[in-house]
């Protein structure tokens, strides 16, 4: 086969939800090219250490005329598999269309150049700058308005991907279509993610002011098991919620009145008054569990966690958040003196 225009494409860089815009739109060219959708195989490096993937990209198929074959994370490839994929990539099967995708902006070998420059694109991570933009033109696409308190607070609360933010944005505009409004308020996002999900940083948040230990440890648990614990995006809502307490905290201790106090908290500068009754009762708790010093420690200690869960892999995220709850609920803010090496879903103590 001619290699001025193969079947294969690569997709490189970090942000993942343009990247699956873009894979969806290759496998409906497909599909539009054979009037049916294709079979579809996807890969991990791990996973075809005997070439299970050229089973897949030379063998045609029984019950599609075409096939769609992804490698992902094309990053963690060993030498030896990087070789076979050049050997295939120099007479690709035209009855198989392979998509390679990684986090990284370039692959080692030969692999780019074996693939047409019109079929390679590096989708870069979008700058803060452009993402409050970005989440407003999701709304105005489909009809709705957002404040910018609200775009604020997705944006602390959602993981900062486009996939994340696009899926979070539609659900909100589902949320309050039930009410028939159009407008997206900082309020219908704290109460979309609070009262929507089973668990979230908001009802850790309640359990750290108003339950045990276990019973945090037990949330943060089902977090990481549902897929709603990524690290990052969780210390963020954790830093949010403290970050609010400790200026109620610090409104209280200028002589205001709990109901000024709670009308006049803010975060970062921007107004969010604690409003509902519920959350009086979580923010009483914790402002009685966690007093003004207490707040300011584990602010610090948040931040710094925030740093390692940044520098670690995946695997270890789990670990780093359960030493975290640690360090809030017993330690109170209190530094580690040294991580320990034991789960502290089981037996760990501080």
């Amino acid at each position: 086969m001619s290699n001025k225009n193969p079947r294969t494409h690569l997709l490189l860089g970090p942000e993942t939800g343009e990247k699956g815009v873009r894979l969806k739109a290759i496998r409906n060219s497909i599909r539009n090219e054979f009037g049916t959708d294709p079979e579809i195989y996807r890969f991990y490096p791990f996973e075809t250490m005997n070439g299970e993937i050229f089973t897949a990209l030379q063998n045609n198929s029984l019950f599609s005329e075409h096939r769609l074959v992804i490698l992902s994370q094309a990053e963690d490839l060993s030498a030896s598999q990087i070789k076979e994929l050049e050997i295939y990539l120099k007479d690709p099967n035209d009855s198989a269309t392979l998509v390679i995708i990684s986090s990284d902006t370039r692959l080692p070998g030969k692999i780019s150049a074996l693939i047409p420059k019109q079929n390679t694109q590096v989708f870069w991570e979008m700058f803060d700058n452009r993402k409050p933009d970005w989440v407003r033109g999701v709304f105005s696409a489909a009809g709705y308005a957002v404040t910018a308190d609200a775009v604020d607070l997705l944006l602390e609360l959602v993981e900062n991907t486009t996939q994340e933010l696009r899926t979070t944005a539609h659900q909100l505009m589902q949320y309050i279509a039930l009410e028939e409004r159009d407008l997206v308020t900082e309020e219908d996002v704290e109460q979309f993610i609070q009262h929507t999900r089973p668990e979230s940083v908001f009802t850790l948040f309640s359990h750290m002011a108003t339950g045990t230990y276990e019973q945090v440890l037990d949330i943060l648990k089902t977090l990481t098991s549902s897929g709603e614990g990524d690290a990052v995006p969780l210390i963020a809502g954790l830093l949010w919620q403290f970050r609010r307490l400790l200026s109620l905290e610090n409104l209280l201790e200028s002589g205001k009145s709990w109901e000024e106090a709670t009308a006049q908290v803010s975060v970062m500068g921007k107004s969010v008054p604690i409003r509902r009754k519920k959350d009086n009762e979580i923010y009483s708790a914790a402002a009685e569990r966690f007093p003004l010093e207490v707040s300011r420690r584990i602010i610090a200690r948040i931040g710094e966690f925030d740093i390692s869960t940044r520098q670690i892999g995946s695997d270890l995220q789990p670990l780093v958040l359960e030493q975290l709850m640690g360090v809030i609920m017993i330690r109170k803010g209190a530094p580690l003196v040294q991580m320990p090496k034991v789960s502290f879903f089981t037996d760990a103590k501080f």
